[in-house]
């Protein structure tokens, strides 16, 4: 009754716009307070925060972050999508098939997919309309593609799971391939199922280039290309740890602007500021979540659950199905680190205790709270290419539609088929995080 309540204060708190960090700063302690007093408050509240976020492991968040931004302020990103164009954007709906191409690319450059949506929508979005697509299909698909940043390594909320239930975060990122790729080729068939189904949504094609300017358009994004490869079978071979890869990439991405020559005093300022900011927000969150995670273990809220589970007579497949719904549901008003940071506590002792490889339940939990970025009303990246794009949000939310129903049907594929999440970490040699 009690965990019930608290619970019920953190969504109130979150429901009157009071910060993630702080909501659960204020629901643990209060729900602390309750359970033991002020003298265990104290003590997690002098010690909880700190050992928390005091890990060389999440110090890949932030280089991972400021990797993106410092792409990101010398248009590094916008080269990748040109790049992709010059190869495809000549056939029907090119320009879509760029942007899932482009995408992916970009998902390993930057890790949010926050930050994907919207350098998609500002970087596409003005040739798509002028070629004639509709409003409603290039807006919902950018909205889509933007979420293969959170599936793709380096995934910021794949990290961030492994850090929050201490799975190996290098086989977390391995684990990912493979199911964002899969996404990505879902999305190309749906964009091919529109077009067939409403061929007025594409007007005209672009005319196609010849070999010598698709070769020139490519070269500006060969050594970011280069350097996402390498990162990719650094990881995998298991020669670094996925934190020196993040400060490594984050090294090589600054002197690829500079050589390019991109990297000025005022773009370097802008992204180191950027990276600070995110990179503060996210450990924020980490660091009062721990006294809403203590909370819970206090309570007993895990055992007890996975106590009422057995008793209910429920398999390990209900419960899941049960919990994937639930997530579902949070992803329509929350965003994927909020859903993380409240569920894990809960969630992982349960559906581990069942017997769940928590490399695979990492994958199926971030692909559901991905889902989530582009549910209607409230999905995060339906405003974010709303805003970018300046069409209403309920134009984005008619496009993304088909995308939607294209990602639960791959969700579905990944819950049935756990090979294709754990293939890749079996094989590869790495051994933590």
């Amino acid at each position: 009754m009690l965990v019930a309540g608290i619970l019920l204060l953190l969504f109130a708190l979150l429901l009157f716009a009071v910060p993630v960090s702080f909501a659960m700063l204020i629901a643990g302690m209060v729900g602390l307070y309750a359970v033991g007093g002020i003298y265990p408050l104290i003590g997690v509240l002098k010690a909880g925060p700190y050992e928390h976020v005091a890990s060389y492991t999440l110090s890949t968040l932030p280089m991972f972050i400021l990797m993106a931004e410092l792409m990101g302020a010398s248009n590094i990103t916008r080269d990748l999508f040109r790049a992709t164009n010059s190869w495809v954007g000549h056939l029907r709906g090119g320009l879509a098939y760029a942007a899932v191409s482009g995408g992916v690319l970009l998902a390993a450059v930057c890790g949010s997919s926050s930050a994907a949506a919207a350098t998609l929508s500002s970087a596409i979005h003005p040739e798509m309309r002028r070629y004639g697509y509709s409003s409603s299909f290039s807006t919902g698909a950018l909205a889509a593609v933007g979420t293969l940043a959170i599936m793709i390594p380096p995934s910021i909320a794949l990290v961030l799971y492994g850090i929050l239930t201490e799975t190996s975060v290098g086989k977390l990122l391995i684990a990912g391939l493979i199911p964002g790729l899969l996404t990505a080729v879902a999305f190309v068939i749906t964009i091919q199922f529109v077009i067939r189904m409403r061929p007025d949504h594409v007007a005209e094609s672009m005319p196609r280039m010849p070999m010598e300017e698709r070769v020139r358009a490519s070269l500006p994004a060969l050594p970011m290309f280069v350097l996402l490869t390498a990162m990719i079978v650094l990881i995998y071979t298991g020669i670094v740890t996925p934190t020196e890869v993040g400060a490594l990439g984050a090294l090589c991405a600054m002197l690829i602007a500079l050589a390019m020559g991109r990297m000025g005093r005022e773009n370097l300022s802008r992204a180191l500021v950027r990276a600070t900011r995110s990179s503060a927000m996210i450990l924020g969150i980490i660091a009062f979540s721990a006294v809403f995670a203590v909370f819970l273990t206090l309570s007993g809220a895990p055992q007890k659950t996975l106590l009422l589970v057995e008793a209910a007579g429920l398999g390990p497949f209900p419960v899941l199905l049960l919990v994937l719904a639930v997530l579902l549901v949070l992803g329509v008003f929350l965003d994927q680190i909020a859903i993380l940071i409240i569920t894990m506590p809960l969630i992982f002792p349960l559906l581990t205790g069942l017997g769940y490889d928590p490399i695979w339940l990492g994958v199926i939990v971030v692909k559901t709270a991905e889902i989530g970025l582009i549910t209607p009303p409230v999905g995060l990246n339906l405003f974010i290419v709303s805003g970018t794009a300046k069409v209403p949000v309920g134009t984005v939310a008619r496009g993304v539609a088909p995308f939607v129903l294209a990602e639960l049907v791959v969700l579905a594929i990944l819950v049935a088929l756990p090979e294709l999440s754990l293939w890749l970490p079996q094989l590869s040699n790495i051994s933590g995080g």
